[in-house]
C-alpha cells in the first residue's frame, strides 16, 4: 500500500505518487481503500490556494468509508510542490453546499497556502509526488487546467 497513479487522460499525462503511510496512516488507509477500483472524477484549478489542482472525490466512494470525517493528521497550511492534501468538509461547511466535500489538493507550484474565504483550513498531507520529473508533469497539467479549465482525473493503484 503506497504507490498510485494520477492520470489526466485529456492531457495524456500520468503522474506517480506515493502515500505517506507513517505520517497520515488513517488518511492513507482510507484513500487506498477508495482506490480499490478506478476512481474517475475531474479537477479544477483552485481559486484561493495558489498553484493547486483541486479534485473532488466522488461522495459515493467516500461517504461510507474511512475518508468520511477522517481525523486530522500531518496537517499543513503551506504545501510544497508535489504535496497532496486531503481535506474533508461536512455538508454546509463550504459555501452552504448541502453535501460533504472530499477534496484532494494536488499542489504543483510554490507559494501555495490553504487560505479560504472562511479562513485557514489545514489539510492532511497524506501523499506526495517526490520525483522531480513527475512534479514537472504535474506542473504542466496545472498550467493546462489554469488556462483551459476542468480536466478529467483518474486515480489508480500502481
Amino acid at each position: 500500500m503506497s504507490d498510485f497513479k494520477i492520470i489526466f487522460p485529456d492531457a495524456e499525462v500520468e503522474v506517480k505518487a506515493v502515500l505517506l503511510n507513517d505520517k497520515a496512516p488513517r488518511t492513507c488507509e482510507g484513500f487506498w481503500k477508495a482506490l480499490a477500483g478506478l476512481v474517475e472524477t475531474s479537477g479544477n484549478h483552485a481559486m484561493y490556494t495558489g498553484r493547486e489542482i483541486s479534485v473532488q472525490l466522488p461522495g459515493d466512494v467516500c461517504k461510507n468509508g474511512a475518508l468520511h470525517e477522517v481525523p486530522k493528521e500531518n496537517l499543513t497550511c503551506f504545501p510544497l510542490p508535489g504535496d497532496l492534501l486531503f481535506t474533508f468538509m461536512p455538508k454546509h461547511a463550504f459555501g452552504g453546499l448541502p453535501f460533504p466535500i472530499y477534496d484532494v489538493g494536488l499542489f504543483y507550484g510554490r507559494d501555495a497556502r490553504t487560505f479560504f474565504p472562511m479562513g485557514w483550513l489545514p489539510g492532511n498531507h497524506f501523499a506526495m509526488v517526490s520525483n522531480e520529473n513527475e512534479r514537472l508533469k504535474l506542473e504542466k497539467v496545472g498550467g493546462i487546467i489554469n488556462e483551459e479549465g476542468r480536466q478529467r482525473v483518474v486515480f489508480k493503484r500502481s
